[in-house]
């Protein structure tokens, strides 16, 4: 990672008002009823899925006059001391565990510490009664994603898009099967409303990192070369490489503004590389944060809760959310390219530059989503994914 977006990074995180301890080290001061905040070793920093997390554990903090305490884990293999110690402190009104990759872990440490309420942003609540799930309909926020990319792709002539995706586990599947999805109804929708022949195929490689911006910037050079030149990321840190590919490729087309494209996921990234990410796909890790403190308070805890769409958990990135991130990334001290202004205004432009057809066609997918006159396929299964990768080639 370049010393400037590490620096970034770090001002994002103080931002949010986080100050992170080495796991297993109790710093001075803590009071009691904290909200304490675990991360799997990719930690926050990512501009994405963890620092909404970071948000949102903020927010929480702020509305009901809670301390913030957070913990990253060294290795896959601290990830049960670490909550372990967490529990036994008696300091944690809730400890919210961050990422699908504590599935093991975080249900374990639950079940050996009956009184301590526990959250799983990412995971279910595997029926323990002091776990609390907190689910995403991914499948929400990768659909429109793929409308739009796929009809961006055909108007600029291309029959390829691609996504850059992190590890092979449910939620980033889920994303997948709505990218997916997503583009087939865009076809479909091109050949009745504004022309006929139009193809899609999607490729979606996967990294296996949350955490390799360099990893990511390879495989997005691969999917370029190949001809896709609409990519979303849905790979945290290791996604920031893709919005890297796809600056240079598009200015070495001596172009300050796309094609090609590429789009960010969970949080609003257009202004990381405004005028070459056209819109990201919306998943509110802060709302599912802020609902697992508030719940721990109000004493309705347990089983499990699913943010979609309908409860503006998921969805397509607006020009709203981009003003907020913009705020925040000033905030930071965050490197903009340009006033937030600026900023703003090459976001604006980048989505006016594509056919005004592709926000007609997205208006109606979101609506008939929201209405269930679309039903989004199940990818919570190697099975299900492997059928909806068949489907939707």
């Amino acid at each position: 990672m370049q010393a400037w977006r590490a620096i970034a990074l770090g001002a994002l995180v103080a931002l949010l008002g986080v100050w992170g301890f080495q796991a297993g080290q109790t710093a001075v001061g803590q009071a009691q009823g904290a909200i304490c905040l675990y991360f799997d070793q990719t930690g926050p920093g990512d501009l994405s899925f963890n620092d909404m997390a970071l948000l949102g554990a903020r927010q929480a903090s702020e509305a009901f006059g809670l301390e913030l305490k957070t913990a990253t884990a060294a290795s896959e293999a601290s990830y049960l001391p670490d909550l372990q110690a967490f529990a036994r402190s008696g300091e944690c009104l809730v400890i919210i565990g961050v990422g699908f990759l504590l599935f093991d872990a975080l249900p374990e440490a639950a079940r050996q510490f009956p009184d301590q309420k526990f959250a799983f942003i990412d995971g279910p609540s595997f029926d323990i009664p002091n776990l609390l799930g907190v689910l995403f309909r991914e499948q929400e926020a990768g659909a429109p994603v793929g409308v739009v990319a796929a009809l961006v792709a055909i108007a600029n002539g291309d029959s390829l898009i691609g996504a850059v995706a992190g590890a092979e586990i449910p939620p980033v599947w889920r994303y997948e099967a709505g990218y997916r999805f997503g583009a087939y109804w865009a076809v479909d929708w091109y050949n009745r409303h504004i022309g006929e022949g139009a193809t899609i195929g999607v490729r979606v490689p996967y990294t296996g990192r949350f955490d390799d911006p360099a990893l990511g910037k390879t495989t997005a050079e691969a999917l370029l070369r190949e001809g896709a030149r609409n990519l979303l990321g849905i790979a945290g840190a290791t996604h920031l490489g893709v919005f890297d590919a796809v600056e240079e490729a598009a200015r070495a087309e001596g172009r300050e503004i796309g094609p090609p494209f590429a789009y960010g996921a969970d949080a609003a990234q257009e202004y990381v590389k405004p005028g070459f990410i056209l819109a990201s796909g919306r998943k509110r890790v802060d709302v599912g944060t802020f609902e697992s403190v508030r719940r721990a308070l109000s004493g309705a805890f347990g089983g499990d809760i699913v943010l979609g769409l309908k409860e503006e958990g998921t969805g397509f990135s607006t020009i709203q959310d981009v003003k907020t991130f913009i705020d925040f990334a000033v905030k930071a001290g965050y490197p903009l390219d340009g006033t937030p202004d600026e900023v703003l205004h090459k976001v604006i432009q980048a989505r006016s530059s594509v056919p005004a057809y592709v926000w007609v066609a997205l208006d109606e997918f979101q609506s008939a989503l929201k209405a269930g006159e679309i039903q989004l396929p199940e990818a919570d299964t190697p099975e299900q994914i492997a059928q909806v990768r068949e489907q939707y080639p």
